[in-house]
């Protein structure tokens, strides 16, 4: 092998370890299926992006706390006590949710991916039944992998980027950013 064919070989190994997930925020589930559903005080929210192409990712906080990462076929569940919460989605672009969540009720968040500069931009709309692909969800969700966080790695996100998040946060509580609702209408 020549000098050039072997550097590139070795690049080519790394870029492809790099794609597999290697350095990921995230990891899959041993068990992916959840044992039952929310408790009756609980409320279970998923996020999916089931999109396959073009390629995003996206940080899903609880107020400025990191509960999820995903990618393209992708997805995690949240069970949160009943009552008002707020998300934030963190990609290329940031996007607020809120909801009053009932108790033993699930939610689902569906998350899709555009282009945009530089990079794509995941963005996300709260599904309720009765609308357009409401009856797509579980589909989704059987197509795509159940990741959680790397505790250190969502560690040191959360740390790196405390004060952007708290900004954030800041502007979607006082209302100077508009959010997504999400109520009983949106429950299964």
């Amino acid at each position: 092998m020549s000098l050039n064919f072997r550097g590139s070989f070795v690049f080519l190994l790394l870029l492809a370890a790099v794609s597999l997930g290697c350095g990921s925020m995230n990891r899959p589930v041993a068990n992916p299926q959840p044992d039952s559903g929310p408790g009756p005080d609980q409320a279970r929210i998923y996020f999916t992006l089931s999109q396959v192409f073009p390629g995003g990712q996206a940080f899903v906080l609880q107020r400025d706390e990191l509960i999820g990462y995903v990618r393209n076929r992708q997805y995690f569940y949240v069970d949160v006590p009943a009552g008002p919460h707020l998300f934030m989605l963190v990609s290329e672009n940031t996007e607020g949710l809120k909801g009053n969540f009932d108790g033993g009720k699930t939610y689902y968040v569906h998350l899709f991916v555009t282009p945009g500069f530089g990079s794509t931009r995941v963005y996300w709309k709260p599904m309720a039944p009765g609308e357009e692909n409401w009856d797509k969800r579980h589909e989704w969700i059987d197509a795509c992998t159940r990741m959680e966080l790397i505790p250190e790695k969502a560690s040191a996100w959360e740390e790196k980027y405390a004060e952007a998040n708290a900004n954030r946060l800041a502007k979607y509580e006082s209302g100077e950013i508009e959010v997504a609702e999400m109520g009983p209408q949106n429950a299964e």
